[in-house]
């Protein structure tokens, strides 16, 4: 088996929506030699409640920094839809949901929400916002508004958040990296592809020679 990367991250993360070209791009140039994979953190659960005009504030403030950090887009507005909360979950069990349906890592449909709510603001806490996202990967409505409120959907999503937490993804997005002894924690927080390639390149060396 290939070694394999996993991209831990969440939908509401700005910083992940930041990485995530640089993730595309090694999945395009690294396919060869790693597998890539994703793991929802769950970084925004807290109390559902809509944000405060404080609150949403800070998050425009934020998303300015880190597009002008990074490069990358952010239209900068939250959703209209009066109903939206920042909270993450529901867009992580969908997540869940595209794996199962999809039997593989959901990267086109963790693109597409992350991309729907950051560039379009969309939200994405919202079943039916979540179903129509899920609509060219050939995901039914009703099949997916009822794994949404499935138990077994929901106890694998918080398994997965808690599962981060144990290998160290404290800060997001994190990069892990599983040679053949267990997924280790590569690094924290935002990078390149530029920077992160040499060091997955020579993590694999040393485990196993080298890589290409």
């Amino acid at each position: 088996m290939k070694p394999k990367v996993t991209f831990v991250t969440d939908p509401l993360c700005s910083w992940c929506w930041a990485m995530l070209p640089d993730i595309e791009q090694l999945r395009i140039d690294m396919t060869e030699w790693l597998d890539f994979d994703l793991m929802m953190a769950g970084l925004q659960v807290g109390g559902p409640e809509p944000p405060t005009p404080h609150q949403a504030g800070m998050l425009k403030d934020m998303w300015r920094h880190v597009g002008d950090t990074t490069g990358q887009t952010f239209l900068g507005k939250l959703p209209d839809d009066p109903g939206f909360i920042y909270h993450s979950e529901v867009a992580c069990r969908a997540i869940e949901i595209m794996r199962g349906h999809l039997q593989q890592p959901p990267w086109e449909y963790f693109h597409a929400v992350q991309q729907a709510f950051y560039l379009e603001a969309r939200n994405i806490n919202d079943p039916v916002e979540l179903t129509r996202l899920a609509e060219p990967f050939d995901m039914q409505a009703d099949t997916m508004a009822e794994l949404l409120q499935s138990t077994t959907v929901i106890d694998a999503t918080r398994a997965n958040f808690a599962r981060a937490k144990q290998l160290g993804a404290n800060a997001l997005p994190s990069i892990l990296l599983d040679t053949g002894e267990g997924p280790k924690l590569v690094c924290g927080g935002w990078v390149t592809a530029e920077y992160l390639r040499p060091d997955l390149e020579a993590r694999m060396q040393y485990a196993h020679g080298p890589a290409h």
